[in-house]
């Protein structure tokens, strides 16, 4: 039980070592949509209101809200900071950038009746699903074990590969014995008279994140009676994700090696497409209350991951420099990623406020990684660990909106669950935002919100049967998001 606890953390950004992993179908499975500002000042919770354009992304339906024409771009600032702490020693880092959370156009078009089909709009829009951008860095003096290990114990039960194990061989850092054909690495008394078999060794690991989920809707939707509300919207989306990560080990004299030291870096970048369908539901049975209810269908990915590693060391004895690189590796697959259910309520009163919930229930078993045949041959290890380390999750989002004339004040809260099986603890992820809105002179309107992201969680710097490497980090960023729009 407790390699499982250890290995359902964040294992994504510790050391990759191979790409099409588990780790990375949930990275890319998990969105936290924000849109607008509007929209991310009430936690995102708009399912059962509309006139939004991020509506576009999560409940189509509330586009038949709008009765004229809406545009508006959003741009957003981010700062992420992530401290990491590894054997009761803490480490800082942090990250800023700056994107388009979303833009896009709404075109209603009102039939000015109160019966029958009485509103039919059209939309497209562009909506952030999720952001990786992340700086993060630990070390720690270890006293119990070194990622040779790891390494050691792969090619001992014959499951290296190109990328670790046989840098490790080609760079002397690891080497197989003649009489019994196992492997040792200088932590091992028979690797020589220049070995001592002691731990102590400094250990730094730095990484840096990028990329995102985006995507590019195209909506329709009516309204009948003025009371049932539907639509449906065909996502195009689009995944760019590069991670860079250089793991150092370097002698102390707690632990006398014979290298000074060695760095393993890794690069990957994975890029694709996908497509996915939308319907929406809203229906506003008196004029004070509405409920929603969405279906988004599995996204199909087709991605290509490009990966290599390099190797370099640092030997006393030998008082050289030596380099050595891994063979590219590109491969392209499909990720089918889960479909997605949302019930939402919204009690409005006009001219005073609103509150809006929403629940969203998310199964990350149902995560899949297939080939152009469509099946899954090639990946039932991926798959099955899919199936054993993910849940099924609940989404919670609540919104609050006062209203004292032109000036909007917003308020939201998210609450997403944790999404891995054997995490013990309060591992889900909460977003707090706070917001404020200005009607302009004519058809102008202009909002800003900031949110605050919490997320602590488990995860290790590198395992294996026999050695794991446990350390935990607090990511906490905070999104400014400003929207300038003009309703005709």
């Amino acid at each position: 039980m407790k390699k499982y606890i250890l290995t359902a953390g964040i294992v994504a950004v510790a050391l990759a070592s191979s790409a099409q992993n588990e780790y990375d179908a949930l990275r890319f499975s998990q969105t936290y949509q924000q849109g607008t500002a509007r929209s991310a000042a009430m936690g995102g919770a708009f399912g059962a209101l509309g006139g939004d354009i991020s509506v576009l992304a999560t409940n189509p339906a509330g586009m038949s809200v709008y009765r004229g024409m809406d545009f508006c771009l959003t741009p957003v600032v981010l700062n992420n900071n992530v401290e990491s702490t590894l054997n009761g020693v803490s480490e800082e880092d942090s990250k800023f950038a700056m994107k388009f959370s979303s833009f896009g156009i709404v075109s209603g078009n009102d039939k000015g009746r109160t019966t029958g089909f009485t509103n039919f709009a059209w939309g497209i829009a562009y909506n952030r699903l999720n952001d990786f951008s992340s700086n993060e860095r630990l070390g720690a003096i270890n006293p119990s074990s070194s990622l040779l290990d790891v390494w050691k114990d792969k090619a001992n039960t014959n499951s290296g590969n190109m990328f670790t194990t046989d840098l490790a061989m080609r760079s002397q850092l690891m080497f197989q014995g003649e009489n019994d054909g196992k492997y040792y690495t200088p932590y091992d008394v028979e690797w020589g008279d220049n070995a001592t078999g002691k731990y102590g060794e400094k250990q730094t690991r730095s990484v840096t994140q990028k990329g995102g989920i985006n995507t590019w809707d195209f909506a329709i939707s009516g309204a009948y009676n003025d009371m049932f509300f539907f639509g449906a919207s065909l996502g195009v989306q689009s995944i760019h994700y590069k991670y860079t990560a250089r793991y150092h080990e370097e002698d102390t004299q707690a632990s006398p090696q014979p290298f000074d030291y060695y760095n393993f870096n890794e690069k990957l970048k994975i890029n694709g497409g996908g497509v996915n369908l939308r319907l929406g539901l809203l229906v506003k049975p008196i004029n004070f209350l509405r409920f929603g209810a969405a279906f988004h269908t599995p996204t199909v990915y087709n991605l290509t991951d490009k990966y290599y590693t390099t190797l370099e060391k640092q030997f006393k004895h030998e008082g050289f420099y030596d380099k050595v690189i891994s063979d590219n590796d590109a491969i392209e697959y499909d990720l089918v990623t889960p479909m997605k259910g949302i019930l939402s309520a919204a009690f409005v009163v006009p001219g005073y406020g609103l509150v809006s919930f929403d629940y969203e229930s998310v199964n990350y078993t149902k995560s899949k990684y297939q080939n152009e045949d469509f099946d899954d041959e090639g990946f039932d290890v991926q798959n099955d660990a899919i199936k054993s380390k993910f849940q099924r999750t609940n989404n919670f989002r609540v919104g609050l909106e006062g209203l004292a004339g032109p000036v909007s004040i917003r308020a939201g809260y998210a609450l997403y669950g944790n999404p891995y099986k054997f995490v013990s603890g309060n591992k889900q992820r909460q977003i707090l935002s706070f917001g404020i809105g200005i009607k302009g002179t004519g058809k102008f309107y202009f909002d800003v919100t900031g949110t605050y992201h919490i997320y602590q969680t488990d995860a290790i710097l590198y395992e294996s049967n026999s050695v794991s490497q446990p350390y935990s980090y607090d990511n906490r960023y905070l999104n400014v998001l400003v929207t300038c729009g003009v309703k005709l």
